[in-house]
């Protein structure tokens, strides 16, 4: 890619740093007695780095149940996409089945569901997981949990079923294990990995042995024929005594030569998400992960929550550019009780540590609640969704709902030119909008950069507008030159309000506030609107903004629109429009 240099010519006039002195100048001058007041720099923090997920309110679909149908409850949901293009999804349901359903259009419709495993002899089919093999075809397993008042020939178990067709047919029902009848030694939560060998490995959390305590460990069987046969004892893949490891979800990290598992993990307090780290090589022949063995990881979380907050129940999928996503239930913002958890996910390095930059998917009123969760990538992992079994969206029932999300990056600047006519026809605008902002309501926006010489040209379109929008609607470009990590606007950090209504005004900050000013010549803007929609272009010259710029920048978008009822205003995810320091990196190559 070839490099953009500027020219910093002592003739040049750079007109944002003597706006800015100007502006140090008004402030600190006290109107009475014209006396200059100190002024104090705003406190620094560290820069907010990573991958972020914007989470799309529009692409919110419910799964299950079905039209027409009865169910106090569908949840506990796993979503895959077939090497067709299709979506698997199973849940379980109130009355005691696993059901499948697909969707052949990328989630926005679903199918009728078939039963996979049936409730029978007063035994619940409960907590299922899918995977479609190296071979395509598909495995299910579920958990058996028998009813109260319990008899010894009807246990705990876990069971798998497999399909060679799609989904069209299905192979009879395997008790791979069983556990004893009881509530309080039974086994829960079956979840798959397979391994560049073909192995299956099939993980699950497991106290039928512990008949005389509380504590639990995460049993796994093995498959080397795709599941047609099973180990005849499991391993104990991780345990730490007096305490319940649970809930495990198993990732494959081939390039890295690791299986990581997520267990929730009441080391101390409520639970939290550990991670095991285990090399494919070693494949467990070194025992079981003990409470400190170095093979597992603790609260992975950059931000650690305290121990009153519970966060159990975690998922594992992993982005095509490599990132870890680690989903969990937790009371993080909410209440302290328990099952009124909501689902957040957080975005982890490529080996699965660190994970940061928190999120929630669904929008979950604090008396309702947002249960088992479930995170997937989709379109050549590309696209995360999230699944939740939630009863924020009903009248008392609880269902299966997905949405969908965007993956923000700490995106590089193309080199291009824009042609300022509102249309974004230009070339630069015909390939990634790394930038979209729309959880909070049906309305988003998506926007990009480009840049050459003499501008940096920002691209906009607005979509599903509420009627009205031109009388207060705004977008907001903020741009952080130096990103010193300030917690409050200060000299070189400056927003560009682009309304509605098609007027653009801007801001510049200084010790700790904005401050309005006239906009300076040289800035090209259009701004067109269509129905509900909006699109908006502006160059902005590069000695207006300074010229001498870093390699690394601040950047954020907020969108900003009036409702019948209020204003919806939003930045990008995990950013605050007033704190420089969450902005998103971008880069100048």
């Amino acid at each position: 890619m070839k490099a953009i240099k500027f020219n910093m010519q002592k003739q040049r006039v750079f007109l944002m740093p003597f706006l800015f002195l100007c502006a140090s100048v008004l402030l600190a001058c006290n109107k009475e007695d014209g006396v200059i007041d100190p002024q104090e720099v705003p406190d620094k923090n560290q820069n907010i780095d990573g991958t972020r997920i914007a989470w799309d309110y529009s692409s919110k679909v419910k799964v299950a149940p079905a039209a027409g149908r009865t169910e106090a409850y569908c949840g506990y949901s796993r979503l895959v996409q077939l090497y067709d293009g299709r979506l698997a999804c199973v849940y379980e349901t109130s009355s005691g089945n696993v059901e499948l359903v697909f969707s052949e259009d990328i989630g926005a419709t679903w199918s009728y569901p078939k039963t996979i495993f049936a409730t029978r002899n007063s035994i619940n089919m409960a907590v299922p997981d899918i995977i479609e093999l190296n071979d395509h075809s598909i495995l299910i397993a579920c958990n058996p949990r028998p009813r109260e008042p319990y008899t010894d020939d009807r246990k705990f178990g876990i069971m798998v079923r497999k399909s060679i067709d799609g989904g069209e047919s299905w192979h009879d029902e395997q008790l791979v294990y069983e556990a004893q009848s009881t509530f309080n030694n039974g086994c829960w939560e079956p979840s798959f990995v397979q391994l560049p060998n073909g192995e299956l490995q099939l993980f699950f959390a497991n106290e039928g042995t512990f008949i005389s305590s509380d504590e639990q460990n995460i049993s796994m069987l093995r498959s080397v024929d795709n599941g047609e046969t099973w180990s005849d004892a499991p391993i104990v893949a991780g345990f730490r005594p007096g305490r319940r490891d649970g809930m495990p979800v198993p990732l494959l990290l081939e390039d890295k030569g690791e299986i990581l598992v997520a267990v929730e993990d009441n080391k101390k307090g409520e639970f939290k998400p550990s991670i095991y780290h285990e090399k494919i090589t070693d494949n467990w022949v070194n025992g079981y992960i003990s409470e400190n063995d170095s093979r597992r990881d603790y609260h992975p979380l950059v931000d650690v929550l305290s121990d009153d907050i519970y966060a159990g129940a975690p998922y594992l999928a992993r982005l095509k550019s490599g990132e870890v996503l680690l989903s969990y239930q937790s009371t993080w913002n909410r209440s302290d009780i328990w099952d009124r958890s909501c689902m957040v996910v957080e975005v982890g390095n490529s080996n699965g540590e660190n994970f940061k930059n928190r999120s929630m998917p669904f929008n979950i009123p604090i008396t309702k609640w947002g249960l088992w969760n479930s995170v997937s990538v989709i379109e050549n992992g590309t696209i995360p969704v999230a699944v939740t079994s939630t009863n924020a969206y009903s009248y008392g029932s609880t269902e299966v709902w997905m949405v969908k999300g965007h993956v923000i990056p700490e995106y590089s600047v193309k080199n291009g030119t824009a042609t300022i006519d509102g249309e974004l026809h230009d070339d630069c605008w015909q390939h990634e909008w790394p930038y979209f902002v729309g959880h909070k309501g049906a309305s988003n926006m998506k926007s990009s950069l480009c840049m050459d010489e003499n501008y940096l040209y920002v691209g906009v379109e607005v979509n599903n507008l509420p009627s009205g929008f031109e009388n207060g609607g705004t977008v907001t470009f903020q741009l952080d030159i130096e990103r010193k990590g300030y917690e409050k606007p200060h000299e070189r950090i400056y927003s560009f309000i682009c309304g509605f209504d098609k007027n653009l005004s801007m801001k510049v900050g200084s010790f700790g506030t904005w401050i309005d000013y006239e906009l300076p010549e040289g800035i090209k803007y259009q701004l067109i609107n269509n129905s509900n929609t909006s699109k908006i272009e502006m160059a902005i010259p590069v000695q207006v903004i300074g010229g001498n710029f870093e390699n690394e920048l601040g950047l954020n978008f907020e969108l900003s629109y009036p409702t019948q009822s209020s204003v919806i205003s939003e930045s990008l995810p995990n950013c605050d429009s007033d704190s420089p320091y969450t902005w998103c990196p971008v880069f100048i190559k």
